[in-house]
C-alpha cells in the first residue's frame, strides 16, 4: 500500500519542507498543497528545481490540491480560472504529477443541484481540455456542505463533463459527513474513476443541523473521530483501487503542532486500517 503526505497536514510549512517531511516520516508520495505551490511559483522558483528535490528524496508527486471555486460563471473569474489551470498543468507535467484536484464550493447556492452540475461541468470541460494537452487528469472532490457532494452527484457531474481525463478523489470525511454514499455504493465504484483517496476522520452535524466551519469537525488524527474508517477503507479496497492514500485534517490547533509528529500520527493511523 502506498501513502502520500497531504500538504494540508503541514499547512504553515512550505512545499520544499513538505518533501523532506514526507520522506523522513515514511511516506512514498506528496499531495502538493496549492497555496504553498503558488507561493513557490510566485517567488520565481522553477519546476526543474522542484523535481530535482522530489527525485533526491525519492518522493512521488501524487497530485496538486486544489483548483477551487471551479463553478464561477462571471467572465473575469473564468479567465482567471483557466489561466491558473494552464499554469498548474504546465508545472504538473514538468514535475511528473499526474493529477490536479478540482473543488466547487457555494458560488451557485440557490440554484438546483442540476443547474450546479450543468454550469460547473461547462468549466470542467474547458479545464480538462487544457489538461489534455499536458497529459494531466483532474479529480473532483465535493465538499460535504456544497451542492455537488453526494456520490450520485459525482456520477451526474462525470456524465455531464464527458472527458476521459476527469474522475474522482474519494474523501471519507466529505462523503460520510454529508451522508452521501453507502458502503455498498462505495464498493461498487469503477476503480478507473478513482484517481486518489483521502482518509479523513472527524464528526458531522446531526440531520437538519446547520454546518459549522469544517475545522470544528475535522480536528482529529485517523482513528480519533467517529467515522468507521476500517469499513470505509475496506469498501474502497473492494473496488480494486490500488493507488495512493493520503490522510487529511483541518484544524487551527493541530496546525500549530509539531508537523513531524502529526505526519507520523496520520501515517500510523492509515497503516492500522490496512493491517
Amino acid at each position: 500500500m502506498r501513502f502520500a503526505l497531504h500538504g494540508m497536514c503541514s499547512l504553515h510549512s512550505n512545499v520544499m519542507s513538505d518533501i523532506r517531511l514526507a520522506k523522513e516520516t515514511g511516506y512514498q508520495g506528496l499531495e502538493i498543497h496549492t497555496e504553498k505551490l503558488w507561493r513557490y511559483i510566485n517567488a520565481g522558483l522553477t519546476a526543474e528545481q522542484f523535481k530535482q528535490r522530489l527525485d533526491a528524496f525519492q518522493i512521488v508527486p501524487t497530485a496538486i490540491d486544489i483548483i477551487g471555486a471551479i463553478e464561477v460563471t462571471d467572465k473575469a473569474g473564468q479567465r482567471q480560472l483557466f489561466q491558473d489551470a494552464e499554469t498548474l498543468c504546465r508545472f504538473a507535467k514538468e514535475i511528473g504529477a499526474p493529477t490536479i484536484q478540482l473543488n466547487a464550493f457555494e458560488e451557485l447556492n440557490g440554484l438546483t443541484t442540476e443547474q450546479n452540475i450543468t454550469l460547473t461541468a461547462q468549466n470542467i470541460r474547458q479545464i480538462a481540455d487544457i489538461g489534455k494537452d499536458y497529459g494531466i487528469r483532474f479529480q473532483y472532490e465535493g465538499a460535504a456542505w456544497t451542492p455537488i457532494a453526494k456520490l450520485e452527484d459525482y456520477y451526474r457531474l462525470y456524465d455531464s463533463v464527458g472527458r476521459g481525463n476527469f474522475g474522482f478523489v474519494l474523501d471519507t470525511w466529505h462523503l460520510w459527513a454529508c451522508r452521501g454514499a453507502t458502503l455498498n455504493q462505495m464498493a461498487a465504484i469503477d476503480p478507473e474513476l478513482i484517481f486518489n483517496v483521502h482518509i479523513s476522520d472527524g464528526k458531522r452535524p446531526a440531520v437538519g443541523e446547520a454546518w459549522p466551519d469544517e475545522k470544528a469537525l475535522r480536528g482529529y488524527l485517523i482513528g480519533q473521530g467517529e467515522i468507521p474508517l476500517k469499513e470505509w477503507v475496506d469498501a474502497i479496497r473492494q473496488t480494486g483501487y490500488d493507488g495512493f492514500y493520503s490522510g487529511e485534517y483541518l484544524n487551527d490547533q493541530m496546525w500549530e503542532g509539531d508537523y513531524y509528529d502529526i505526519a507520523t500520527g496520520m501515517l500510523d493511523g492509515m497503516q492500522r486500517l490496512f493491517d
